[in-house]
């Protein structure tokens, strides 16, 4: 059965207190912030399957971040779809970015860090599976967060028409139907994402392992400045040739995964006001980036502006009128 959790349920001064509850309360524990919480509006239609959990969400402009210590509160652990119904948004996490335009899915995971950006009056469809759930269908799925798989293309117009139509008859399914539901809809996202990269499918075990290995040696390594491809390597005891083979094979390259997590940190705390007495430098210097004319240059490439300029503007965002 449906259950349906709106800001209209309480007063207006108390909705977006309201909201960041239900956010929680229906996925994993969050930290979400909007530049003007004093008119926030928000509504979520949650319906829980068997194992997984369905919402169409709509709302007011918000900043969602699942921040270190959320992770470390997690007593599960999952993996989330979001499929863009209107306006646009991004996804990010373990320094990718997925720009979602209606129609367009991506997935992300509740093990790692990962934040939301979404604008005023968006509308998405929001799955939550479980980690192990996922994972027997499609082992490589860590290797796929944060990849937007597009709604224009073959196989993602189908998932988006597919699921978003079973999903609106959950109501008027029995049990046993919801079972057989659930599966359906998890198959059809896995199907999308399979169509993704079809290169990444062709490595092999061991690569696939060694790409986790080297994923997982990133996340905990990268605010060290000296942590680069030849660190990389030799934490993993591989040479940086074969390492970059299996990377290029994942259509990646090892500088740019570590250096684009580390713009992806700076950027979320760039954004975070409390950060806000921190300069730029020690900000970059926190998460491994101390030269400040290679920060500058790749923080323009990735946003399309400076790290000032983007503190800047989002400080402005957050003012009260």
């Amino acid at each position: 059965m449906s259950r349906l959790l709106s800001t209209q349920s309480v007063r207006q001064e108390d909705s977006f207190a309201f909201w960041r509850e239900a956010v929680c309360e229906s996925y994993v524990q969050l930290e979400c912030d909007s530049e003007k919480p004093e008119n926030f509006k928000g509504e979520i239609l949650l319906n829980r399957l068997p194992s997984i959990s369905t919402s169409f969400v709509t709302g007011s402009q918000q900043f969602v971040k699942r921040r270190r210590k959320d992770v470390g509160r997690a007593n599960d652990e999952s993996f989330l779809i979001s499929l863009q119904l209107e306006k646009a948004g991004t996804i990010s996490q373990q320094g990718r970015e997925a720009h979602l335009r209606p129609g367009d899915f991506a997935l992300y995971s509740s093990v790692d860090r990962y934040s939301l950006d979404l604008p005023d009056g968006f509308r998405q469809l929001v799955v939550q599976i479980p980690r192990d759930m996922l994972l027997a269908r499609i082992p490589q799925a860590d290797q796929l967060t944060a990849i937007s798989v597009p709604g224009d293309s073959p196989f993602g117009a189908i998932v988006h028409d597919s699921v978003t139509r079973l999903i609106s008859v959950v109501d008027q399914s029995g049990d046993t139907l919801k079972y057989s539901l659930q599966d359906t809809v998890v198959d059809l996202f896995v199907t999308g994402l399979a169509s993704l990269k079809e290169m990444r499918f062709e490595l092999s075990q061991p690569e696939r392992q060694l790409l986790l290995r080297a994923d997982a040696a990133i996340r905990a390594n990268f605010h060290d400045p000296d942590f680069d491809r030849a660190a990389l390597a030799s934490t993993l005891g591989v040479s940086v040739r074969r390492l970059s083979e299996v990377f290029r094979a994942d259509q990646r390259s090892i500088s740019a995964a570590i250096r684009d997590m580390r713009l992806g940190r700076i950027a979320d705390d760039l954004r975070d006001t409390r950060n806000a007495r921190q300069s730029i430098g020690e900000i970059a210097f926190r998460w491994g980036i101390a030269n400040q004319q290679s920060l500058v240059r790749g923080f323009q490439a990735r946003y399309g502006e400076s790290p000032r300029s983007f503190r800047t503007r989002h400080a402005a965002a957050v003012k009260p009128d």
